[in-house]
């Protein structure tokens, strides 16, 4: 494979409506607010940055980040998603690697991600802390009753 990985550009949004939409652990509002991400980066207003992986003019999956509010060098990863059909080929590892290459500076940066307890969340709570995420808090009963909130970060 020939993996290139670079912001994205408005041509590239229906292929990465279609990768959000077939998440299968995504409910119906967080399928919503990962298409609001992904439009909003084409508002030059806006602060959010999205990286995709493309293989020649196919898009295999992508990353949502910004800088947090009010606060220095800190940074949310939003979503992060790869197509099903491309799963465990180290894209979404590519594509995390390339997001904290680009925010690395001379000062530490903190990365957090915000993700659900549910099994359906599991396989990407290893992939977090597989690549060096460390639960910073577990808020419990956050998204609803038994959905706890699981936060977490790291220094790069």
């Amino acid at each position: 494979m020939n993996i290139t990985i670079s912001p994205i550009r408005p041509k590239d949004r229906e292929q990465l409506v279609q990768i959000i939409k077939m998440q299968k652990n995504f409910l119906k509002c967080e399928i919503d607010v990962a298409i609001e991400v992904i439009d909003a980066t084409f508002h030059p207003k806006e602060d959010y940055r999205v990286l995709a992986a493309a293989e020649e003019q196919r898009m295999l999956g992508f990353v949502s980040y910004g800088p947090i509010p009010m606060t220095e060098n800190r940074f949310d990863l939003y979503w992060i998603a790869v197509d099903p059909r491309q799963g465990r080929h180290g894209i979404g590892t590519m594509l995390l690697a390339e997001m904290e290459r680009r925010l690395s500076s001379s000062k530490p940066v903190h990365v957090y991600i915000d993700t659900s307890s549910t099994a359906g969340y599991q396989p990407a709570r290893h992939f977090y802390e597989k690549n060096g995420y460390e639960v910073a808090a577990h808020l419990k009963d956050f998204y609803r009753d038994g959905d706890d909130k699981i936060v977490y970060r790291k220094v790069i």
